[in-house]
């Protein structure tokens, strides 16, 4: 049950948008008592914006950013044990794993947590960091 994507980036001209949508995983998070003890759902969607750089109709995975390495990351986290209290500090951990990449120039990260409130589809937060022009994140 995918809700609606409020934010779309999009690619400008001359780069690309890679996508994660709706990555359904359940995490250690919150912080209530009750959330500290079970794993509850959330939703992460990634929009990554890459520059088109070298061969941009290259059907080789080398020569483009790989949505695979950002999943199999994010489903190996949902797996520990560790605890986060915020949507906010998960949305963050999303956003350095994008920008270790550096042909990822910036990234859009939506977090959400799906069944903590009722008569909410879903509450979370959306950040958007970008690469700093030293290499850094900015």
């Amino acid at each position: 049950m995918a809700g609606p994507i409020i934010w779309n980036p999009g690619p400008g001209p001359g780069e690309r948008c890679i996508v994660i949508e709706d990555l359904r995983l359940e995490l250690f998070i919150g912080v209530h008592e009750f959330e500290k003890r079970a794993r509850q759902p959330v939703s992460v969607t990634v929009y990554m914006l890459v520059p088109d750089a070298g061969p941009t109709r290259s059907d080789d995975l080398a020569d483009h950013v790989s949505y695979a390495d950002i999943v199999d990351r994010l489903k190996e986290r949902a797996k520990s044990a560790a605890h986060i209290n915020l949507v906010e500090t998960l949305a963050e951990e999303v956003a350095d794993l994008a920008l270790a990449d550096a042909r990822v120039a910036s990234v859009v990260v939506d977090v959400r947590k799906t069944a903590i409130i009722p008569e909410a589809r879903s509450v979370g937060v959306i950040i958007r960091r970008q690469r700093a022009a030293a290499g850094g994140r900015g």
